[in-house]
């Protein structure tokens, strides 16, 4: 229960933060704010006056400042399992994140999917299919609009909610109508103690679930939340309740629902298997309002999957020269992604990889390189690493930056090759993200078309 009279401090005031405070403002809550950066930064205080007089922290953090708060509501990016925080924790201090709040406050039913890859484009899909039925859907997480923004709205019908581990670590309350890990692949080894303490905080989101989804062709999450009302998806078995068919052209679910393949404006057997879980969530969401019948869901799901173009920088089409396609998949921050993005290709790929590889481990490439590309061309901080895991079963080429990447790229590539950057890796030893990554890619790309 959040209390008035409890003593608050938002740690971290990036992005999540404001929004923490955007919405301690609107319900009347005082708070302080605690972040690394000396002041708070003159657009935040544009958008509101009122920061002007918070109390404000600066710098490193301590156990006796953490100790002053009845609650630490801490940004994503910020680790709490470093020893201040234990302390903290130890003294009884309550640490949330921004999620917890969401949870606390929701009055409409939610929807939560994470994974390791995928997450943006299902519940983007999720979106565009209950829109097509009518409902008012907020979209929201890490997807973009912060989960208590979307809180403002006080029309809205249901919440799609993307969450990262990093905001399931201390999100605890949360009661979804339906939610699902998609996959879990090595990611944010840097911040984990291996691959099963990541996958024990995804795992969290099944927690008071009322409905669980599980994708059955995935090792690591066939058999997790297998306590309530289970529900099945697959690509590659007819048995699971949500389904691709043998022939490949139709998604299938239970009492005669389904979806032509050729609906979908994103291609691959990864989006094949985005669309399914998108099916199944949408399903109970529909369901609670009352739509059942399968031919109508299925003309709504065939619109609203219809509807959906993508996202950027996720395996994004750039343009094609020469008979060569470029796809732009900067999105695609770790080994699983990178693996799903070339199986996706229709031809022989260039693959373009490189940046900081997060203590991951890049062996799972080996077979899928071996089997689908021409060449790889490796760049950034870990590129030795992945070179010394992938070997010479292809060409492998080292360059200097992402514009020598696409140079050399152009120079190997043939027609009815596909270049494609998917680097496996965070970008930020050469960028700021991987939205400015995946745009120097594109406009790199098009100087060639000049």
């Amino acid at each position: 229960m959040t209390r008035h009279t409890d003593k608050q401090l938002i740690v971290g005031f990036g992005v999540t933060g404001l929004s923490v405070a955007r919405h301690l403002v609107r319900n009347g809550s005082s708070f302080e704010i605690a972040d690394k950066q000396s002041a708070i930064s003159t657009s935040a205080i544009e958008e509101l006056p009122m920061l002007s007089g918070v109390v404000y922290h600066p710098g490193d953090w301590t156990v006796e400042l953490f100790c002053r708060f009845d609650r630490l509501i801490v940004s994503p990016g910020v680790p709490t399992r470093s020893q201040v925080f234990e302390e903290a924790r130890s003294a009884g201090v309550e640490i949330i994140s921004d999620v917890e709040l969401f949870a606390r406050d929701v009055r409409k039913p939610v929807i939560s999917v994470t994974g390791s890859n995928g997450k943006s484009t299902v519940v983007s899909m999720i979106g565009s299919i209950l829109e097509a039925a009518g409902l008012r859907a907020a979209v929201v997480g890490n997807v973009g609009l912060a989960c208590l923004d979307g809180l403002a709205d006080n029309a809205i019908d249901i919440y799609v909610v993307e969450l990262s581990s990093f905001q399931l670590e201390n999100t605890y309350s949360l009661k979804s109508l339906a939610a699902t890990v998609l996959n879990v692949s090595e990611d944010h080894m840097d911040r984990y103690d291996g691959i099963e303490d990541y996958s024990a905080v995804k795992r969290r989101i099944y927690n008071n679930a009322e409905h669980v989804l599980v994708n059955t062709d995935d090792a690591r999450t066939r058999y997790m939340g297998s306590s309530a009302k289970g529900i099945s998806f697959s690509i590659e078995h007819s048995n699971a309740d949500w389904y691709l068919s043998s022939q490949r052209n139709t998604l299938n679910g239970p009492g005669g629902i389904s979806a032509d393949v050729s609906a979908l404006r994103v291609s691959g057997g990864h989006n094949c298997s985005n669309a399914l879980a998108a099916m199944a969530l949408a399903t109970v969401a529909l369901d609670r309002v009352g739509l059942h019948k399968a031919r109508q869901l299925s003309d709504i799901y065939t619109t609203g999957l219809g509807n959906f173009r993508g996202l950027p920088h996720r395996t994004e089409l750039v343009c094609q020269l020469n008979g060569v396609n470029w796809f732009n998949d900067s999105k695609g921050t770790n080994v699983g992604a990178c693996v799903s993005a070339i199986k996706g290709m229709s031809g022989p790929v260039v693959l373009i990889a490189g940046g900081q590889g997060k203590n991951a481990e890049f062996a799972p490439l080996v077979e899928v390189v071996a089997s689908k590309c021409r060449a790889v061309i490796l760049f950034g901080e870990d590129a030795e690493k992945i070179h010394h895991a992938i070997g010479n079963k292809v060409p492998v080429i080292r360059a200097a930056s992402l514009e020598e990447s696409v140079e050399r790229a152009s120079e190997i590539a043939q027609s009815g090759d596909c270049v494609l950057l998917s680097p496996a890796c965070a970008s930020f030893d050469m960028f700021r993200n991987f939205e400015e990554r995946g745009r120097s890619f594109v406009s790199e790309v098009h100087k060639l078309c000049a």
